[in-house]
Formats: C-alpha cells, sequence, structure tokens
C-alpha cells in the first residue's frame, strides 16, 4: 500500500480511538496526545511530507471534533492555534531526527563493513599474493636449473591464484556496491549460452556439467554482474563437493530457472539463510574450505538487482541452489 494511504489510515485509526475514548471521559490532553503520536509515528515510519500531512490531518480533527464549538473548524482563541502549530512543528521535528538517525546507521553500517572487510579478507587476499610472489622469484632465481615443466607448473600456478585473487577482489568491490545501494544492473540483451560457455571455460573442470535447455537464447540482464553471480554460487558448489556439481538451465514464458546440485555436506541444522549473510563462513580461523563470506552474499544482491530469487535447499547428500530471474522485461535506460 501506497505510503500515504497508509498515513491517512494510521491517522483514521488514531481519530476512531480517541473518539471512542473521548465517550469514556477520555481528558482532552490525552486525545491530544494519541494524535500527535500518530502524526509523530508516520514521520518515523515513512517522510517529512507524510509526517506533515498527517500533523494536519490530526490538528484539523482535533480541532473539528473535540475542540468547542464541536463539529466546526474555528480558532477563536490562541490555544487552538498552538495546538495546531504543535502538530506541525511534532511532526517536523521528528521527520529530521528519523532522517538524522537513519543518516548515522547506514554511516556505522558503512563503517562496520569496512572494518569487517579489513578484519576478514587478510588471510584471504594474503594467501594468493604469497604464492604469486614465491612462484615468480623462485622462476626468477633459478630460471636456468628449472626444467620446462616446473616452469609451466609455476605459470600455472601463478596464474590460477591471480584469478583466485582476482574473483576475491571483485566480490569485496560488489559487496561494498551493495551495502552502499550503489549496484545498479545496465541491463542488455545477454546470450544465456554464452554466459555459461564463458562460466564452463573460467573453472575448466572435468567436475562440471552444464545442461542448457532454454526457448529463447536470450535474457535481459546485465552480463559482467550476472555471471559474477552464478560464478560465485558455482564456486561455492565445487569448493565443498567433491563429486560432480550438475547444472540445469531451463525457462518460461516469464522466468529463467538456473539449478546448481551438488553432493557435498549439505547446510548444518538446514540453516538456508546463514550462507547469505555477510562474513559468514564455515570456516574457523584458517582451517575449513569457506572462504570470507562475500560469494553468496553478493550472488543474492546481484540477483535482487536484476528483480530476481536465490534459495538454497537441503538435498541430503548436498544442496542446491534455485535462481529465478524474470525473462519479461525492458534494457535498462
Amino acid at each position: 500500500m501506497h505510503p500515504t494511504a497508509l498515513t491517512i489510515l494510521i491517522m483514521l485509526l488514531a481519530i476512531l480511538i480517541c473518539f471512542t475514548m473521548s465517550s469514556w471521559f477520555m481528558p482532552i490532553g490525552g486525545i491530544l496526545l494519541i494524535l500527535q503520536f500518530g502524526a509523530a509515528s508516520c514521520a518515523i515510519l515513512y517522510s517529512r511530507s507524510n509526517g506533515l500531512l498527517a500533523a494536519l490531518i490530526g490538528a484539523v480533527s482535533f480541532n473539528f471534533l473535540f475542540t468547542q464549538p464541536q463539529f466546526s473548524i474555528r480558532m477563536e482563541n490562541i490555544e487552538d492555534i498552538i495546538n495546531m502549530a504543535t502538530f506541525v512543528v511534532v511532526a517536523f521535528v521528528t521527520s529530521e531526527f528519523t532522517t538524522f538517525y537513519q543518516k548515522q546507521q547506514k554511516a556505522l553500517r558503512v563503517a562496520q563493513m569496512q572494518a569487517d572487510i579489513l578484519r576478514s579478507v587478510s588471510h584471504d587476499l594474503r594467501t594468493p599474493l604469497a604464492s604469486i610472489i614465491g612462484s615468480m622469484e623462485t622462476l626468477h632465481e633459478y630460471s636456468t636449473n628449472l626444467e620446462e615443466s616446473e616452469k609451466t607448473g609455476l605459470i600455472s600456478g601463478a596464474l590460477q591464484e591471480s584469478k583466485r585473487l582476482h574473483a576475491y577482489i571483485e566480490n569485496i568491490l560488489h559487496a561494498t556496491k551493495i551495502q552502499n545501494d550503489l549496484l545498479i544492473a545496465a541491463r542488455t540483451p545477454t546470450d544465456i549460452e554464452r554466459i555459461f560457455s564463458d562460466l564452463e571455460s573460467r573453472f575448466n573442470t572435468s567436475r562440471l556439467e552444464i545442461f542448457v535447455l532454454v526457448s529463447s537464447p536470450t535474457i535481459i540482464a546485465s552480463e559482467p554482474l550476472l555471471q559474477q553471480a552464478i560464478y560465485n554460487v558455482v564456486d561455492n558448489a565445487l569448493k565443498f563437493s567433491q563429486d560432480k556439481v550438475l547444472i540445469h538451465v531451463t525457462d518460461t514464458e516469464e522466468n529463467l530457472k538456473i539449478t546448481v546440485k551438488d553432493n557435498g555436506c549439505g547446510l548444518p541444522n538446514n540453516d538456508t539463510e546463514a550462507p547469505f549473510q555477510l562474513f559468514s563462513s564455515s570456516r574457523k580461523g584458517d582451517i575449513g574450505k569457506g572462504g570470507i563470506g562475500l560469494g553468496l552474499n553478493v550472488a543474492r544482491g546481484i540477483i535482487s538487482a536484476h528483480k530476481g530469487t536465490i534459495q538454497l535447499r537441503n538435498t541430503n547428500p548436498g544442496c542446491k541452489v534455485i535462481i529465478m530471474l524474470p525473462t519479461i522485461n525492458e534494457p535498462a535506460s
């Protein structure tokens, strides 16, 4: 329901309560307090304009229903003028305090997120960097003494760790954008088969099987962001499963459905929401397979930006991720 309609509804409910209580000899001060509380609530819940509208409704109804002469709008004395002004001032001040509080809370969340990122990524950024530096130093110092196969192994390892580092940084950037409401999906017609072909090339593993069975070859989406979201989900599935990970892609007239199924350890206590929380990780300190707890959080943010949904389900063994994306939409301007 629209905030304006809700504001009117709240004030009508407050007026009804006051009118009922007035018949039980509620003092005029109590009626004034209830109406002012209604106006303040609208200012807190919605916006300054809704608060001022609620204040106007409260002031007029108070004058019309509860002051003498009753059932007429008159301001014959200073008390009526003060009551009207009080409603407006209460609504305005409340909305200003609410706006200030929300800004402070947002700033606090940003500061907390920055602190969490610095604390959480130290291990995950340091490990691939150390591996890359070690490989390159070995190649530089002992190049003449190494076999070609050893050189190739060092270069391949450094390249793999570079890709891992790049994925961490991409997720950190996306998480920051999501937390600050800066994630804007510039949507264009995107080839579905190309997305999964690129995904298969990026992982380059026989443990990944992809079945794309769609009637429409394209979807309106931000291709880089959608690729990142699906990559995070599949990377998570491969990380927690030693068996094959199956991806099925189907569509209807309204939705594209992407299912990622693994045969891993599943979700502890069947908690399907915890993995989506920022910095939620199964790793204890430096032990375990979990990452820094950004991947699925970022994936949900990107899918939500596309007006879609992402869900986790335990399947015993393993778990299943179901992504639903709307296919009936227009490219973003």
